[in-house]
């Protein structure tokens, strides 16, 4: 086994931009802070957000900035080689951090500043699935990379508020009964759908789906998973089944290959 972490940092960082954009289901915020650690290892990184997250605990980040994108890129560019900053434009009274614009987002990426640039663009509200409305993910249009990540525990189960973020309109979307489960062909329509976790995707950027809580699979299930995962790599350059939680990548299919 692999750690998830490190080989999608590794990756990242062979991207000719150095700005990745993270949306889909619950787990969003865990690869945020966990690739975020493997790059800044070697690189000034700023981790942020075109929505709002919690603001950070400081062993997800120590540095976090709060100020508008100008200054925000002063900040960075005085921040020592490597480290790791969270930066948001607001910090509001729950504790959290309100990011930046997607240009703003593209400006903190192509100024220099900023070794590589990770944006969180989506909420979810910890669901596997979810609706997408009209403004949503705002994706920045310069990066690298799209990281998609979906729960492979809504497969099969019903599509109800408990597995899917707005379960009523994703109902309606796909013609689903109350009480349906999410069939394969479903799932597969649902993650490579122009409204799906890639809506407002970059043409040219890497998509990656991250299909997370692989570890919960029985043999069965992951029988089941192996069997739609040509499919899914006809929409994403690359699948990965993985445990954001252990940190563990256990396959891939596509192009980025586990050595």
């Amino acid at each position: 086994m692999t750690e998830l972490f490190s080989f999608l940092a590794r990756r990242l960082a062979d991207l000719p931009r150095p700005l990745a954009a993270i949306t889909g289901g619950g787990g969003k915020t865990t690869l945020l802070y966990g690739i975020g650690h493997e790059l800044a290892k070697t690189r000034r990184v700023l981790l942020t957000t075109t929505t709002k997250i919690f603001s950070p605990s400081p062993e997800e980040c120590v540095s976090v900035f709060v100020g508008d994108a100008a200054a925000c890129y002063s900040y960075l560019a005085a921040a020592p080689r490597p480290s790791l900053l969270a930066g948001g434009a607001v910090k509001d009274e729950k504790n959290k951090l309100h990011g930046y614009l997607p240009e703003e987002v593209d400006f903190l990426s192509s100024c220099g500043a900023a070794d590589f640039v990770i944006a969180e663009c989506d909420g979810s509200r910890g669901r596997s699935l979810k609706y997408y409305g009209d403004h949503e993910p705002p994706v920045p249009q310069s990066c690298g990379c799209v990281l998609a990540v979906a729960g492979v525990n809504a497969l099969g189960k019903k599509a109800d508020e408990e597995n899917i973020f707005r379960s009523e309109e994703f109902r309606a979307l796909y013609g689903l009964k109350d009480e349906a489960p999410i069939s394969r062909s479903e799932y597969i329509r649902y993650l490579c759908a122009d409204c799906g976790p890639l809506k407002n995707a970059p043409a040219a950027a890497e998509k990656i789906l991250i299909l997370n809580q692989w570890e919960i699979l029985t043999s069965e299930g992951k029988a089941l998973m192996r069997g739609i995962l040509p499919a899914l790599t006809e929409c994403y350059g690359t699948v990965l089944c993985a445990s954001e939680r252990e940190n563990i990548l256990y396959e891939a299919a596509g192009k980025w290959k586990l050595k």
